[in-house]
């Protein structure tokens, strides 16, 4: 008896540090948040990787493998946007091994256990558009370091990623399906149609999420075109551009109202075809816009088939997609003759939930079998050990049913892209109704890369040569 006294004490405290562990994880990403919506970039890179100076350090002195994945991607965000390259970049090479090996082991679905336990006792599993959307990151550091190899080394990237997805995702959902077949094996028959009707009935709260469908086989619009923008502006061959003209051809479809998208496709098929040799001195805009949804903690009481004629009740924590504004509906670009605005390019809201909508059912169905099984232990426990053990479950099961709400939420909301032909060296951005003077070279072609996470931030504004 004092043994197992002994243990139950072991088990509440253990329940207190996980819920301490939970509470300064949301602290420290709430920290980063502040500090990213501020536009102090360098801090918010502090925050969320929980060191002082990181702006200031070279690449040499980052070790990614002490961070987690999720704090790798929000690091690596702001530290791109504070145009630290080199630093960024290891975070995000870092970060695209971890989720490859993750890809091909099957561990891109959120399994049951994240959502049925506290963040604070796993690792963050990416999600597939986390591995594919890094490359667009990647590619600008690339090019803003005027290194044409790595560029092109990160669009055969992106590419492979984006056509290993579909194949690597079905496989896990299949796993995933396994392992549920066999946790439902372990409830009592009679408690089977209470935990499928408990399964429904979480099902129904996301109901309003039917409307997102993402894009086809999880490609991301905004990578892949900007795979074909660099190869159109930096081909050396008809296959550069014949390939151009696939990506363009591809995100024209999916983005069919977005002229620009059209007006480079028919440049790269012209290319392609010999029609022409070269382009004018064109910027392209690119707008990272508002804030990706992010999730939050959607609890759910249930009921639970414990024995004849004994139902409890437990209590179920799973993540909910919440959408975010977006900083401004979109934004100019002039040249003094012309002015143009962007468009939609890439709904970075629509990836992220139509992902999390496809991964759902497994989701649910495994975190209620997995709540009923943990809630029938609590049972046994209870008439085992009497009251100070059932507390000691009730403890436990409580302190770590905090939903994984972790996800790289430092995303836009939507990526934008306008395009203009260059008259000089002197460019005009109008954000919020604010003008902004840009300098680009007058000869070559130019990426002007701008991210505005909220209304109140400073916009970043960085001229890359393609």
């Amino acid at each position: 008896m004092r043994e197992s006294s002994l243990n139950i004490f072991l088990t509440i405290m253990l329940s207190a540090t996980i819920t301490g562990c939970g509470t300064a994880n949301k602290m420290k990403f709430s920290e980063f948040q502040k500090a990213y919506n501020q536009a102090d970039y360098c801090a918010a890179a502090d925050k969320v990787l929980e060191k002082s100076g990181m702006c200031d350090m070279s690449a040499d002195d980052i070790q990614p493998d002490d961070f987690n994945i999720d704090e790798q991607l929000n690091g690596g965000t702001a530290l791109f946007l504070a145009q630290k390259q080199e630093i960024s970049d290891k975070f995000f090479e870092n970060a695209s091994e971890q989720i490859q090996e993750d890809l091909e082991s099957l561990g891109l679905a959120r399994s049951a256990v994240e959502v049925a336990a506290n963040a604070s006792l796993t690792d963050y599993n990416p999600m597939i558009m986390d591995g594919i959307y890094l490359h667009s990151y990647t590619l600008l550091n690339a090019l803003a370091q005027n290194n044409k190899d790595e560029a092109k080394i990160q669009v055969n990237r992106a590419y492979a990623v984006q056509q290993k997805a579909v194949e690597e995702f079905n496989k896990e959902i299949q796993k995933q399906k396994e392992e549920t077949v066999k946790d439902m094996m372990q409830i009592q028959k009679e408690a089977q149609a209470v935990n499928n009707k408990n399964i429904l009935n979480v099902l129904n709260n996301y109901k309003e999420f039917e409307r997102w469908h993402g894009y086809a086989n999880f490609v991301n619009p905004y990578i892949t075109y900007m795979s074909g923008l660099y190869l159109m502006t930096n081909g050396h061959s008809g296959s550069d551009y014949e390939t151009a003209s696939n990506y363009l051809k591809r995100v024209s479809g999916m983005v069919q109202n977005n002229r620009f998208v059209k007006h480079d496709l028919a440049q790269a098929n012209n290319l392609a075809a010999q029609k022409q040799s070269n382009l004018n001195p064109t910027a392209w805009v690119i707008f990272e816009n508002g804030l990706v949804a992010n999730f939050k903690e959607f609890r759910i009481d249930l009921p639970v088939f414990i024995a004849t004629n004994n139902v409890k009740t437990a209590s179920l924590a799973l993540p909910y997609p919440q959408e975010r504004e977006a900083a401004y509906q979109n934004i100019s670009v002039s040249n003094g003759t012309q002015q143009v605005k962007t468009e939609l390019l890439a709904d970075i809201d629509n990836i992220f939930i139509a992902e999390f909508k496809k991964k759902l059912p497994i989701i649910v169905t495994k975190a209620v079998t997995k709540l009923t099984l943990q809630t029938v232990a609590q049972a046994v426990m209870q008439n085992k050990l009497g009251d100070l053990g059932g507390i000691a479950m009730a403890t436990y099961s409580v302190a770590t049913a905090g939903a994984d709400t972790r996800s790289w939420y430092s995303l836009p909301k939507n990526v934008q892209l306008a395009k203009i032909n260059k008259a000089g060296s002197n460019l005009t951005l109008t954000i919020g109704g604010r003008n902004y003077q840009v300098k680009v070279p007058e000869n070559n072609h130019s990426v002007i890369y701008v991210r505005v996470p909220t209304k109140e931030s400073a916009p970043v504004i960085q001229v890359i040569d393609l």
